[in-house]
C-alpha cells in the first residue's frame, strides 16, 4: 500500500555511519514499530532490532556473503583471530621449516664443492700437472737438493734448454731431471767440456767453467726421431745421456715450468 511521505507512521533515521545528509540515506521503518531515541540528534525513536553505534565501532555479524572469520583483529581480519606471540602456528611452522631448509642447503652445498675440489685436485695432478721434490745434486746449480718443482704435463714442446722429468731406462719407477740439449735429428757432439750441435758450440750459462770429465769427455752422434740428449747442470756429478744414452720422447713426464719451494726463490722456467 502507497503511502505519503509526510505519513506519521512512517520514521526514518540517518545513517550517521554512513554520511548520510537527507532522506534518501536513511532506514525506513514500518508502521508499528516504537525504536528507541536518537540520542544525538533527538529526533524519531530508534529500531530496537538495529545495533547503535558511534564513530569508533565496528560492524560484525551478517555481512553480506557471510560472516567476517574471527571477529575484530586488529590490521584486518585474519583467520584464527589474535594468537598469543602474534604468529599463528602454523605460519610459524613454516618459518622454522624455511630456516632449516637453506641451513640442510649450505650443508649440500659445501659436500658438493669439496667433492668437486678433490676430483678437480686429482684431474690436475694426474693430466695437467704435479709437483716434484728435488732429490740430489745433479741439477745444481739451477736446483739445490730439497727443492720443489711444478711440472706441466699436457699441452707443452721441449725445445733446448728446457728442464724435464722423465721416466729412467733402467729403472722406469724412478723419474730424473735433467735439461735438454740436443734434439731430433740434430748431430750432437761433446768435445772439451763443451756440447756442439751440428758443428756449433751452445752457450749454456746455467753450468759452471768445470770440465766434464765423469763417463768421459767425447760424444759424437746423430739423434734419431723422437730422441733426445740430456744432461745434468752439475756435469761432474750427474747421471744422464751421456751414460743411459738418448732418450724417447714417450718417456717424458712434463716441463718444469717454476719452482715454488723456497718461496724465496720462487722462480718460473
Amino acid at each position: 500500500m502507497d503511502k505519503r511521505p509526510d505519513d506519521p507512521g512512517d520514521r526514518i533515521r540517518r545513517d550517521r555511519t554512513f554520511g548520510g545528509s537527507g532522506p534518501e540515506c536513511g532506514f525506513v521503518l514500518p508502521e508499528g514499530i516504537e525504536g528507541r531515541s536518537d540520542p544525538d540528534s533527538g529526533g524519531p525513536p530508534l529500531d530496537p532490532g538495529i545495533p547503535e553505534m558511534d564513530d569508533k565501532s565496528t560492524m560484525s555479524g551478517d555481512v553480506p556473503g557471510g560472516d567476517v572469520p574471527g571477529g575484530d583483529v586488529p590490521g584486518g581480519d585474519v583467520p584464527g583471530g589474535d594468537v598469543p606471540g602474534g604468529d599463528v602456528p602454523g605460519e610459524a611452522a613454516s618459518r622454522k621449516g624455511l630456516t632449516e631448509t637453506p641451513a640442510r642447503n649450505s650443508l649440500l652445498e659445501a659436500l658438493v664443492l669439496v667433492l668437486l675440489a678433490l676430483v678437480l685436485a686429482l684431474t690436475l695432478k694426474t693430466y695437467v700437472a704435479e709437483a716434484y721434490e728435488i732429490k740430489g745434486r745433479s741439477m745444481v746449480p739451477t736446483f739445490e737438493n730439497g727443492e720443489r718443482v711444478v711440472v706441466l704435463k699436457v699441452l707443452y714442446e721441449v725445445e733446448r734448454g728446457d728442464v724435464v722429468i722423465f721416466s729412467s731406462q733402467e729403472d722406469p719407477t724412478k723419474d730424473l731431471i735433467k735439461r735438454v740439449v740436443g734434439l731430433p735429428g740434430e748431430h750432437l757432439r761433446i768435445d772439451g767440456g763443451k756440447v756442439y750441435i751440428d758443428g756449433r758450440v751452445i752457450a749454456e750459462e746455467y753450468v759452471d767453467d768445470s770440465p766434464v770429465h765423469p763417463h768421459g769427455t767425447e760424444e759424437d752422434l746423430t739423434l734419431g726421431p723422437e730422441s733426445y740428449y740430456v744432461l745434468g747442470d752439475n756435469r761432474d756429478d750427474s747421471h744422464d745421456s751421456r751414460r743411459f744414452g738418448a732418450i724417447s720422447s714417450s718417456k717424458f713426464k712434463g716441463k718444469v715450468i717454476v719452482r715454488w719451494w723456497p718461496f724465496h726463490q720462487v722462480e718460473t722456467f
